[in-house]
């Protein structure tokens, strides 16, 4: 944390209270894909939540720090919180910048089925460390025996999983992202940008519970897993179609990194 082994006294605010936002990346040889983006996240949330700004160059530093000496790919997350927050009288300033990491996977995630269930996240626009609801609705999507948890909104629009963007392809090569109050993925801002370079058409429009049935692939995105292809959506199956993924991970794997 700020540089330094954090200590169980610095960690109390974030375990108590739980304020505070977060991004979660993958280091590759001291390379980050998005990491501009990942950046401007921790800046637009760090305004949001303590009207402050944080150092990109020491946050850059830090993790540099922090993953110079592990083999293999690093999953990193970097929190933003402070150490000397009030519950009763919030107050601005700078935050601290904790730094945890994990080995990354390697391989592909596996497909996996999703259940639908009504639910708009706490200002959606921020990565909040406050999980609570959205790992409720998961262990209860998956005590149904599904894998995950996608949510409507109000509307019944499509909008988000627990912790990843959804988009719908059709068989006339179009990508759709759901238009609803989501988290702006930055997986989902570098495939937007790339996946024309390959040959599709991407939009961005409104899609109901009950237009699901229109589309016959659908997959997630989050920064650690990439892609994963979902084949069902409560009751609606979707066929795999392996060189539709093949082609979608080809897209993801060709970003560019940026160095650290």
């Amino acid at each position: 944390m700020n540089g330094k082994p954090a200590t169980v006294e610095d960690l109390a605010a974030l375990a108590l209270c739980g304020y505070g936002s977060f991004t979660s990346l993958v280091v590759v040889a001291g390379r980050v894909q998005g990491l501009d983006l990942h950046l401007h996240r921790l800046q637009h949330d760090a305004d949001t939540l303590f009207g402050a700004q944080v150092d990109e160059q020491q946050v850059r530093r830090w993790l540099r720090e922090t993953t110079a000496d592990t083999a293999g790919p690093v999953s990193a997350r970097i929190t933003l919180f402070q150490r000397d927050f009030n519950m009763a009288r919030p107050t601005g300033g700078p935050p601290d910048v904790l730094i945890t990491t994990r080995p990354a996977p390697t391989a592909p995630p596996d497909p996996m089925r999703v259940a639908t269930t009504a639910f708009v996240r706490d200002v959606p626009e921020v990565k909040h460390t406050g999980l609570f609801a959205q790992l409720y609705h998961r262990r209860t999507a998956q005590a149904r025996g599904f894998d995950d948890v996608l949510f409507l909104d109000a509307h019944d629009h499509v909008s988000e999983g627990a912790t990843w963007n959804i988009a719908f392809s059709g068989n006339d090569g179009t990508i759709q992202w759901p238009q609803a109050d989501v988290l702006p993925g930055v997986t989902m801002h570098l495939l937007r940008n790339a996946l024309p370079d390959y040959g599709y058409a991407v939009e961005s429009a409104p899609v109901r519970r009950g237009d699901i049935h229109n589309f016959p692939h659908a997959f997630a995105t989050n920064a650690i897993a990439g892609i994963r292809s979902i084949t069902a959506i409560d009751d609606q199956l979707f066929t795999q179609n392996a060189k539709l993924e093949e082609s979608l991970r080809s897209c993801w794997t060709s970003i560019p990194a940026q160095e650290l």
